[in-house]
């Protein structure tokens, strides 16, 4: 009586040991689920963007990072919107190397709900300088991916194009003054769940000196 008793028992937690550990498989492969309500990023912490679903990934042929306003790179200006200090904006910064090398180095929001007329928006801008040639380009991933590869010249599921800012790396062609720039969403059936990849791309040019982006808005209507 009492071996079958245990080994009832035993059955039962082998049972539940495989049922927990499913849910745990299942909830790690599930993809995450898309903000469907309208919210705005002040960059106030750069250091906390990743705990709120975003992801940076550098794949520059040296190095390029994004990092607080204020800091190294372009910090001879202050942030568009800000409550407590000036530095609250993000910063796409280049390696001050006088080598010429590929800059492809991307800040990518959480997944986002979308349907038809909801809206993103931002500011950006350059420091001043002679001649500086950034660019950047607003992409969107195919899926709730943030894979954007693991070379200079890769995109991975960022195949949509929304804005390229001074495709050309014309001298001084990007801003040097805060400009919004903002994308409104059609074509959508129903609704769709994406990233939005923003990327500092400077292909093989050591006159790219660096960019702020600011008052980041995805807007649900």
């Amino acid at each position: 009586m009492k071996k079958s008793f245990f080994l009832s028992i035993l059955v039962l937690a082998c049972l539940l040991a495989g049922l927990i550990h499913g849910c745990k498989k299942d909830s790690v492969n599930k993809p995450p689920a898309g903000i469907a309500t309208s919210f705005t990023e002040e960059f106030q912490d750069v250091f906390k963007l990743e705990t709120a679903g975003w992801v940076i990934k550098d794949n520059s042929a040296d190095f390029a990072e994004w990092i607080q306003g204020g800091g190294k790179g372009p910090s001879s200006f202050p942030a568009y919107s800000f409550t407590a200090s000036p530095d609250e904006y993000i910063a796409a910064h280049r390696s001050y190397s006088d080598t010429n090398y590929a800059v492809s180095s991307w800040l990518i929001t959480p997944v986002l709900s979308l349907k038809n007329g909801d809206k993103i928006s931002f500011y950006s801008r350059s420091d001043t300088g002679i001649a500086i040639q950034d660019r950047m380009q607003v992409r969107m991933s195919v899926s709730t991916s943030a894979d954007v590869g693991d070379n200079p010249n890769s995109i991975g599921d960022f195949t949509t194009v929304f804005l390229d800012i001074n495709p050309t790396q014309a001298a001084d062609g990007y801003p040097v003054t805060w400009t919004k720039y903002e994308h409104t969403f059609s074509g959508i059936s129903g609704k769709i769940d994406r990233r939005i990849g923003f990327r500092y791309f400077a292909p093989n040019t050591a006159k790219s000196k660096g960019i702020g982006i600011d008052l980041f808005k995805f807007q649900s209507n």
